[in-house]
């Protein structure tokens, strides 16, 4: 798979057929190329032998995908930043990425970032656009060059740059268009994941490269349910692609159902972890409709495995499995501690500008039967996962090794919510735990130890931590509760004991 010559087929081939559609504005795939190739121009000029990567903000314009192929076509890759990361969120990823230019689609306004960058906004883009310039696609990211840069949660406090590579990409996508027994051609994908979240990738690139529609769900619908699923409804979606929790909202309204949305021929889920009671009300409510589940970090490229939950697989005891490794791709299980170590055609090349976590969690392994040369080293990836396979090789994912959770899809390092927490003013120690439900996260918990009388025990005192993460961290890392404790539990190596904790939340 190319994408980018995959793309321009489409758009030589089928000009006037739509390729994104939003409240913000549609899109064809005939203006997707034009307008890329008029913005590759204008960044191949101004950052004449910069390949360095590109900050793009904004939410669900069409022109996000605009600014995505004009940085891999002029040689760049992309990073996405969506506008509900919190200010002091965007100024890191921007101080991280640290190009001379920021692309901003829309919502400017709400940019804070160093005066030294230029920010190519609106109107800016809008001129551009006018000129109607051509483009040569002499040197686009190619092979291991970085495609795009997804920054995810840190323990540190601090976000990581996963770093995709365009063959790990398009390696992918090989395997993306087959999926739910294959994809077919001009077919109509929901995107209901910000850009800055990998899911996405799933939904925008399978969807472009099978010339297909993205219908994209802004975040003001995803908030008005009535509104959203109406929404929805107008635009036979065909192809769901979405966390297991969105879903489950959507559940909750009695006539999200095949009698009303009927176009729909399968759901895709990625993310968290897809439960028997998800499963089994969608195969009721959608009994045409297959249920597809799959599993992979940020790291691994979206996705690396599929199964078809059937009625069948939702009867046998225990959780749903994760599937089979797609081809490519082969998942190993360190015999030590169950730990998945993802080794495949698939695996990012590391964290961008960041050594020292790199090699934490990337190596190289041998290919054994990925390969004719078993001994060829190829990437591979220690996941923090747990799991196993069952007598028939199915593969079952079975938690974590670490303080990592996954909440709504997003992966959260709780140390990065608890870091953030001691830098409130009046915190003295803080500790988050979270609550589940048949292995899925459903909240977080935040436990604090409050430092002199600058926050009050009531609720204005907790409506007052919760407020201030806000400025350091998005709303979905946020946690749920607050609750103040007299002096924090801890373990015999002087750590806070979440098991005590746990039986508080």
């Amino acid at each position: 798979m190319d994408i980018i010559a995959k793309i321009k087929s489409t758009a030589i081939e089928s000009p006037e057929r739509l390729v994104f559609s939003s409240r913000d504005g549609e899109m064809t795939y005939g203006e997707l190329w034009k307008k890329s190739s008029a913005l590759a121009s204008y960044i191949s000029n101004r950052l004449d032998g910069n390949r360095d990567p590109i900050m793009v903000y904004g939410h669900k314009h069409p022109d996000m995908l605009v600014a995505f192929l004009a940085c891999v076509r002029s040689g760049h890759a992309y990073c996405p930043v969506d506008i509900g990361n919190p200010p002091e969120r965007v100024s890191d990823i921007a101080s991280a990425i640290d190009n001379e230019i920021v692309i901003v689609t829309q919502y400017e306004e709400m940019l804070n970032i160093d005066s030294k960058y230029e920010v190519v906004g609106r109107s800016k883009l809008e001129s551009i656009f006018d000129e109607d310039a051509s483009f040569e696609d002499r040197e686009p990211v190619l092979g291991d060059e970085t495609y795009y840069i997804i920054f995810t949660s840190g323990s540190t406090g601090k976000p990581k740059g996963v770093k995709i590579p365009a063959d790990a990409l398009n390696n992918y996508l090989k395997w993306s268009v087959t999926l739910s027994g294959g994809i077919p051609e001009a077919t109509r994908f929901l995107n209901q994941a910000p850009f800055s979240f990998d899911l996405s990738v799933m939904d925008l690139y399978t969807g472009l490269a099978t010339g297909s529609t993205i219908i994209a769900l802004d975040k003001g619908l995803q908030q008005d349910m009535p509104e959203m699923l109406k929404y929805i409804a107008a635009s036979n979606i065909e192809y769901w692609v979405s966390t297991p929790s969105f879903s489950d909202m959507c559940l909750g309204e009695a006539d999200f159902s095949e009698e009303k949305f009927g176009s729909i021929k399968a759901f895709l889920f990625c993310g968290e972890v897809l439960t028997k009671d998800t499963a089994k009300q969608l195969r009721t409510r959608f009994p045409n409709a297959k249920v597809i589940n799959t599993y992979g970090p940020t790291e691994s490229t979206v996705c690396v495995t599929e199964v078809d939950i059937t009625d069948e697989v939702i009867a046998n005891e225990g959780a749903l499995p994760i599937g089979l490794p797609k081809p490519g791709t082969e998942i190993r299980i360190n015999p030590e501690n169950s730990e998945m170590i993802i080794v495949g055609d698939s695996v990012s090349s590391g964290y961008y500008n960041d050594k020292e976590r790199t090699d934490k969690v990337f190596f190289m392994a041998e290919a054994g039967s990925l390969s004719e040369n078993p001994k060829e080293l190829i990437r591979a990836y220690r996941t923090g996962d747990t799991g196993h396979y069952d007598e028939s090789g199915m593969l079952f994912c079975d938690g974590r090794i670490d303080h990592q959770i996954k909440l709504h899809g997003y992966r959260i390092e709780l140390g990065d919510i608890e870091s953030n927490l001691t830098n409130i003013e009046g915190v003295a120690a803080a500790a988050v735990i979270p609550k589940k439900r048949e292995g899925k996260v459903e909240s977080l918990t935040a436990f604090v130890v409050r430092e002199g009388d600058i926050i009050a025990d009531d609720y204005s005192g907790r409506k007052y931590v919760r407020e201030a993460l806000r400025d350091f961290l998005p709303s979905y890392m946020v946690p749920k509760r607050v609750k103040f404790i007299d002096k924090m539990p801890l373990t015999n190596n002087g750590k806070a004991d979440r098991k005590k904790l746990e039986e508080l939340v």
